[in-house]
């Protein structure tokens, strides 16, 4: 497959934790005529060469934003959780949407082949800068499209899927084609998500669909801190306010080949 590096726009040193990060905001073009841009976040010294690629919800556009000191800042999970993947060993990747779609990804766009075929040249040009293991994470809406390229994508070095508070089963996960669904899955729900979309029920669901065809671990959350939002938006239990570290750790013990937990709180 032939990667088409287009530019490398920003090119920062940014201080993650206690340990320095990489930062660089990339483009690559993905389809004639169309291009991508993403946030890439590495471990100075990056271990076994895993990484994650992020899928904040809502509409996926704009998930994150540079400060004039080139500090990432932004309201999502996954992307507020940032540092702490990376003080865990992995490089994160955050996706925008694609040219073609400057608005935003629709919920037919995330389902969709364009967008398997951008994802495709991604983990393609992740490869050939030396990633070994790469696993799509989604939160929110961005699980559709995780769930989605679970069962589009054929490549070896993809090796799971993770979900975040998954979109509910009846209206949105179940018109995909889960029954090729072919790589682990890990799901993660905070049991009193109040978000309309995304009911723990739902998400049991999901977890029961997926297990008809491969292997799912499940982690429900409690607890956590006051919300400091709506129920659908970042502060509050459906963003795991309060308690991201631990969901944090679930995730990376996972990837690095541990048990998740059944609950954590």
């Amino acid at each position: 497959m032939m990667l088409r590096i287009i530019l490398t726009s920003i090119f920062l040193l940014i201080l993650a934790g206690n340990s320095f990060s990489l930062t660089e905001i990339r483009t690559i073009q993905t389809r004639p005529g169309v291009t991508m841009d993403f946030l890439v976040m590495t471990p100075e010294r990056p271990g076994l060469r895993d990484a994650l690629i992020l899928f904040p919800g809502g509409n996926g556009a704009g998930p994150y934003k540079l400060s004039n000191e080139g500090v990432v800042n932004g309201w999502n999970f996954l992307v507020r959780s940032a540092d702490s993947f990376i003080r865990g060993g992995l490089s994160v990747i955050t996706v925008n949407p694609p040219s073609d779609h400057p608005t935003g990804m629709s919920t037919g766009f995330r389902e969709s082949a364009e967008h398997a075929e951008d994802i495709a040249f991604l983990a393609g040009y992740l490869e050939q800068q030396g990633y070994q293991r790469i696993f799509l994470v989604g939160n929110s809406r961005g699980t559709l499209s995780v769930a989605s390229l679970g069962t589009r994508l054929k490549d070896d070095h993809v090796k799971g899927v993770i979900l975040t508070s998954s979109l509910e089963y009846d209206n949105f996960l179940r018109w995909l084609p889960l029954e090729k669904m072919n790589l682990p899955v890990l799901m993660v729900h905070h049991r009193d998500d109040a978000c309309r979309v995304s009911s723990f029920e739902e998400a049991e669901k999901t977890r029961t669909a997926l297990r008809s065809v491969t292997a799912v671990d499940f982690t429900e959350v409690g607890g956590g801190a006051y919300p400091r939002s709506a129920p659908c938006d970042n502060l509050s239990n459906h963003g795991f306010f309060g308690i991201e570290d631990k969901v944090v750790q679930v995730i990376t013990d996972w990837v690095g080949g541990r048990a998740a937990p059944e609950r954590i709180e």
